[in-house]
């Protein structure tokens, strides 16, 4: 495979490539972390896009997002769990896109993949003249995943950056933003992406142990 990545094309994804999909969420998630088959069509079923980069005959990542009328700054309509952000139906107007899904093959991390996927969901989203882009950030930092051999992230636990979440949770004070990137998924969300980060969700998905079923919500302004 070509690990620069530089000119693979992306196209929109659907039920026919259910096997290039579900080959991937193997070869790039955790086991607790995979999206099923039945997942997968569901969300296809309810109106979701989900683009992919192809290498040859298999996908070097993956951007699935819903297109929603919902607003991300009511935080009392945000949706409290990960099953519930990712099972929004698509919806009209268009305010803003719901990404829940950035997987990239560990064969092509670290090369431009994952901003290429990016910046075709926000091309994709001023097409629409959505509003907002929308992430839910892993924070593998809060307790680390290097010691998990299924987990490809490796990334190791940070005590302040811990404190720092948790603080945030019970106080629902957003700390320095220097604070919330000593996570280096999060930091790359933020180098990439240009985001803010607006909430801090506990619980939202119990099965990532090294985030401490933990997620950051971030928010790009497509109007600024």
């Amino acid at each position: 495979m070509n690990v620069e990545s530089n000119a693979l094309p992306i196209r929109k994804l659907d039920a026919d490539d259910m096997p290039l999909l579900m080959e991937l969420e193997a070869a790039a998630w955790a086991g607790p972390l995979r999206a099923s088959e039945a997942t997968i069509r569901r969300r296809l079923a309810l109106g979701h896009t989900m683009l992919g980069a192809i290498d040859g005959d298999a996908l070097a990542g993956t951007l699935c997002f819903t297109e929603t009328s919902q607003d991300p700054l009511v935080r009392a309509d945000f949706p409290t769990n990960f099953d519930a952000f990712a099972s929004l139906p698509r919806s009209e107007p268009v305010h803003s896109l719901y990404a829940y899904n950035l997987c990239v093959r560990p064969s092509h991390r670290g090369g431009n993949t994952a901003i290429r996927l990016l910046k075709e969901m926000e091309h994709h989203g001023r097409r629409l003249g959505a509003r907002w882009l929308i992430g839910d950030g892993r924070c593998s930092a809060y307790a680390g995943s290097s010691g998990d051999e299924d987990d490809d992230d490796q990334v190791r636990s940070d005590p302040r950056f811990r404190a720092t979440i948790d603080r945030w949770n019970e106080t629902g004070i957003r700390p320095p933003l220097e604070e919330i990137i000593r996570d280096p998924l999060l930091r790359l969300h933020y180098r990439v992406y240009e985001c803010e980060f607006l909430y801090v969700m506990p619980d939202f998905f119990p099965q990532d142990a090294a985030s401490g079923g933990f997620r950051v919500i971030s928010a790009k302004d497509l109007k600024k």
